[in-house]
């Protein structure tokens, strides 16, 4: 979803003109009223409370953003508020009249930048005032047509800026981006945003219709990911870490696939069957460093370890005379072969070799892939290998492009959703843009399975001799 602290950019922008809404400035900000009638030409303001107007170089708003007569005002650098009198350090341009809004604002001007590439140094073009008589500020550029362009409020006072708005490219949106598929519906419903159809509102909306194709039953297509490398072998891991995009990371129902190398998949294990391999198994972790010659070995839990014996730490044995409990000491009586880093796995009483089967799980908020053996060392360095099913993919850009073939569907969706708001929040589901979006929607979620081959294969293992 789009980043709130930036400018949101009206969806008529592309071709050279920028728009800027400008309905962002007085959004949940400290306003108070006027109490009496003011005069052009004021240098000072009687309101409602100054709580909130304490400073001396903040911008205040009079009126409302598209109101024809709203103006920017001052605080004073010299004379702070002070009972219910605001002092200003530059003249008014409109009389106001008693009960007008007054609003202490962020921002008073926009700045206009322009780079060749998204992720290019970017350089300022423009720096205007805020046109809040309207409810976008708009800017053409007749110098440049290609590259990308940025807006950013600015606090003329303060010299500071927004964040950046997303890149606007100069020769428009590809169709399937977010701003392309929200622009479709507002021009076929004839419909601006405004303060009622916002681009929060569109966006909420957009990736609510994503969320129901995603959701339907089966899996989509393109969402599945094979082959993907996940990670390198070291000797003595029994996990790795899962995809941070994998769908629903609690459960290995998305998962469909590991492997090691050249090594053929793994086999799916449960929870239970994960347990019964490690039985008798002891595991634990460095918390320092080991070096050769190490008094004691610093783990982080040493409590299931035998009173003295050996742990293996990757391909090396160091066998231990005493463990301290509290301290997660082991009294070193052997040294081991070389250095160990911090984390490096502890074992006692396990058999390492080629991992035949998976499993996985979240523990403590992070989802990792668990193997039935700790893996070797004649696999070190080798990649693990993943085929999965992806979550859906978030955004936060207007340019970013939706990953659905079909992105087309989502038109209608917004378009009932537009109505639905225009009405009041009342709209049968037996309007024609509903209907097209479920039509849409069956018709793609039907094509993803036009053309599979099935394929049965007869068990002959059984077949009588």
């Amino acid at each position: 979803m789009p980043v709130s602290n930036k400018p949101s950019l009206d969806l008529n922008t592309f071709n050279y003109v920028f728009k800027l809404d400008n309905t962002f400035l007085t959004k949940d900000k400290k306003a108070t009223y006027l109490n009496s009638d003011v005069t052009s030409g004021a240098t000072s303001l009687s309101v409602q409370s100054i709580s909130g107007l304490s400073s001396t170089a903040q911008i205040l708003m009079l009126g409302e953003i598209g109101d024809e007569k709203s103006e920017f005002a001052y605080l004073s650098h010299a004379t702070a508020p002070s009972g219910t009198t605001v002092y200003l350090y530059t003249a008014l341009t409109y009389a106001h009249p008693q009960d007008t809004k007054v609003y202490a604002v962020d921002y008073d001007q926009f700045a206009l930048s322009r780079s060749t590439g998204i992720s290019s140094q970017k350089g300022t073009l423009t720096t205007e005032t805020i046109q809040i008589d309207k409810l976008r500020s708009i800017y053409r550029d007749t110098t440049n047509s290609t590259g990308f362009g940025f807006l950013e409020f600015k606090d003329s006072i303060a010299n500071t800026f927004s964040r950046a708005s997303d890149a606007v490219p100069y020769v428009g949106f590809a169709d399937n981006t977010v701003f392309m598929v929200k622009k479709r519906a507002l021009d076929g419903m004839g419909e601006e945003v405004d303060e009622i159809i916002t681009n929060d509102f569109l966006n909420q909306k957009l990736w609510e219709a994503r969320r129901e194709y995603h959701n339907a039953r089966g899996k989509r297509p393109f969402r599945r990911k094979l082959n993907i490398d996940i990670g390198n072998v070291s000797t003595g891991i029994n996990r790795i870490l899962a995809p941070t995009d994998i769908e629903a990371p609690y459960t290995s129902e998305n998962l469909y696939g590991v492997r090691i190398g050249t090594q053929d998949n793994m086999s799916y294990m449960d929870k239970k069957e994960y347990d019964a391999e490690y039985e008798g198994v002891a595991h634990t972790q460095l918390v320092t460093a080991y070096t050769v010659a190490d008094q004691d070995l610093y783990c982080d839990d040493v409590r299931d370890l035998d009173d003295s014996g050996s742990v293996q730490l990757e391909n090396d044995t160091i066998s231990y005379s005493a463990k301290g409990v509290s301290g997660g000491t082991l009294r070193i009586s052997t040294d081991g072969s070389y250095a160990h880093a911090v984390d490096t796995d502890v074992w006692q009483g396990v058999s390492m070799g080629l991992p035949s089967k998976f499993t996985l799980f979240d523990v403590s908020g992070s989802a990792f892939i668990y193997f039935n053996r700790p893996i070797e060392t004649a696999y070190v360095d080798q990649n693990i290998y993943a085929d999965y099913y992806r979550k859906i993919v978030e955004y936060n850009s207007e340019a970013d492009e939706l990953d659905e073939p079909d992105y087309d569907m989502f038109t209608p969706y917004l378009e009932y959703h537009i109505k639905k708001k225009k009405a009041g929040g009342s709209l049968p589901i037996t309007d024609d843009s509903f209907v097209r979006w479920i039509n849409l929607k069956d018709t793609a979620l039907k094509a993803e399975y036009t053309g599979t081959n099935i394929r049965i294969s007869p068990n002959v293992d059984n077949l009588p001799i």
